[in-house]
């Protein structure tokens, strides 16, 4: 991982290695969350969690055992990581791995659908995306129970809660699978386990749902661009936002300016663009190294 000083703009490449004793951090890290001082990263082909401290990066703690782990979330000092089961093309029901965020120990696994992906939580539930079905499992935060179960469309990826506490799930099928839309952003209340309002694409392919940090815009990826829309809105945009293809695309939270990677290829250093909150001409380009997938604030 590479960590960025947004004022100094200093980059360390290796920021795990570097303090570490040039210890590997791992092979393909997918995501990390941030919960106080503590980074939880989840490095997928290497089947563990590292936890780290920040913004330094010293080593705390390597949580293992944790299958083909996908992403992070916190609530109530309980950590949420989605994990994978199964061999490509044959997935089993997917997991949710809770860790003990005091002691850096995971606690309990939860089963939820195929391929289970990018979560949120809201009011004391986790909202967990199956991507490899078409359903979103609802856990209740504190018993640990999956409580309801959501139907949208086939392949949802990633979920966000809106200011008025509204769920908007991106769906795009599965790799391999034909669905009828082939994708739709979907939107769904607390409560419900069906739609609200679905918005279908004319083909495959959206990704990197993202909200604002005030909750009212959602952003996402599509054939090549990146797209910005109301969460008031009842009808998918025209209008392309930034003509930029990214393959990680962040908001900054305090300042709303934009940040997008760009991998080159899987054995080349890649590179992010910092914009201004309203897109247009990049502030900054900063190499990086290969294949660079998203961002973390701190």
């Amino acid at each position: 991982m590479s960590a960025y000083g947004i004022t100094s703009k200093t980059l360390l490449t290796d920021a795990f290695g570097s303090v570490n004793k040039g210890a590997a951090l791992g092979d393909v890290v997918q995501d990390m969350g941030v919960v106080n001082s503590r980074g939880y990263i989840c490095v997928n082909a290497s089947n563990k969690v590292e936890v780290v401290s920040v913004p330094d990066f010293a080593s705390v703690a390597t949580i293992r055992n944790i299958r083909q782990p996908r992403y992070f979330v916190a609530s109530s000092g309980l950590g949420f990581v989605t994990s994978w089961r199964g061999p490509y093309t044959n997935y089993a029901p997917g997991k949710v791995m809770v860790l003990n965020l005091s002691n850096n120990t995971v606690v309990d696994s939860i089963t939820v659908g195929r391929c289970p992906e990018q979560p949120t939580v809201l009011n004391g539930s986790l909202y967990v995306p199956n991507s490899y079905d078409n359903t979103v499992s609802v856990i209740d935060v504190t018993t640990g129970k999956v409580t309801s179960t959501v139907t949208v469309a086939a392949g949802p990826t990633s979920v966000v809660a809106d200011q008025a506490n509204n769920l908007w799930v991106l769906c795009s099928q599965p790799y391999g699978t034909t669905s009828t839309p082939p994708a739709a952003l979907v939107r769904f209340a607390p409560g419900s386990t069906s739609a609200q309002l679905t918005l279908p694409f004319a083909s495959s392919g959206p990704s990197q749902l993202r909200i604002s940090p005030d909750k009212t815009q959602l952003y996402y990826s599509y054939n090549g661009a990146e797209y910005k829309m109301s969460t008031t809105a009842t009808a998918l945009p025209t209008a392309i936002f930034m003509r930029r293809n990214f393959n990680g695309f962040a908001i900054d939270p305090r300042d709303n300016s934009i940040y997008g990677a760009v991998s080159t290829g899987y054995t080349t250093n890649g590179y992010f663009l910092h914009y201004p909150a309203g897109g247009g001409k990049a502030l900054d380009s900063v190499t990086v190294r290969v294949g660079p997938n998203g961002f973390a604030f701190y």
